[in-house]
């Protein structure tokens, strides 16, 4: 029976020792270390690349109001005028060949991953922002009434 009650006693204490353990666990991750998706911010602080914003979605002023955008997370956006044409899905191309920049932008901007064209040219920037018909669907838009920029 002496040894039954010690078996009992240190399984409990084994079970509480974790049920601690995860507790402080939780509490940490909930706390301190946010890093959701959605919410992680982002923002540069000494930008050694240029960007130039397009507008491709045929609404004025985007271009503009993207470019404050990316400025106030402390992006060097040299330019921004109109594409082209019309495009229904906002994209960057990537003049220089640095993908993992190319994501932070379009990370920052909530433009897919897989819209990122690397395209090799002598343009006066590293990177090119246009804009599409799915404007509103972009991170500075879905968080406007927050006060994104």
């Amino acid at each position: 029976m002496k040894f039954k009650a010690k078996k009992i006693i240190l399984l409990f204490s084994v079970v509480f020792t974790l049920a601690i353990l995860v507790v402080v666990i939780l509490k940490f991750s909930a706390s301190d270390y946010k890093f959701s998706n959605d919410e992680e911010e982002i923002s540069v602080q000494d930008p050694s690349y240029q960007i130039d914003v397009q507008n491709g979605c045929g609404v004025e002023d985007v271009a503009f109001q993207i470019t404050q955008y990316l400025r106030a997370k402390g992006f060097d956006v040299i330019d921004y005028g109109n594409y082209g044409t019309t495009v229904k899905e906002s994209f960057i191309i990537d003049h220089v060949g640095k993908p993992d920049t190319a994501r932070m932008i379009a990370k920052v901007l909530g433009i897919d991953e897989r819209k990122i064209i690397r395209s090799k040219s002598k343009y006066y920037n590293e990177f090119t922002v246009v804009i599409g018909m799915d404007y509103i669907m972009l991170k500075p838009f879905k968080n406007k009434s927050e006060g994104a920029f």
